[in-house]
């Protein structure tokens, strides 16, 4: 079973919104050459949520006015699951991309019209 690894949000005013969130949630925002880490839980030293079941999540500046926040799903193979995708009804929005070091990336849409990123750790 693939499990929900971070979410995503799109934001109009990083500066309004990481005020929001610190505000609002308590949530720690760390600004990393553009990025922006939203961390919901303490984590270990590779950033993954030391509680079990938790996760954080990635704020970012909103490119497209309808952009919604988004569940980031960790699969084994991002090829397989594109594959699978098609087969279920749904849509590729965006191919598989390398994130550096950490891993690939892809967007999907299911039968709903709902947005997912799918993330394969790098090996």
């Amino acid at each position: 079973m693939d499990k929900v690894f971070m979410f995503e949000v799109p934001v109009n005013n990083i500066k309004r919104a990481s005020e929001f969130y610190k505000t609002m949630f308590g949530w720690k925002i760390m600004n990393w050459d553009g990025f922006y880490w939203m961390t919901t839980v303490p984590e270990d030293k590779n950033w993954v949520p030391k509680e079990k079941g938790a996760i954080n999540g990635e704020m970012y500046r909103r490119s497209k006015k309808d952009e919604k926040p988004a569940l980031v799903v960790m699969v084994p193979s991002i090829t397989r699951a594109l594959n699978k995708l098609k087969k279920a009804g749904g849509k590729v929005i965006s191919e598989k991309e390398q994130y550096g070091e950490w891993g690939y990336y892809a967007r999907i849409k299911d039968t709903e019209g709902n947005i997912f990123a799918l993330w394969e750790e790098m090996k």
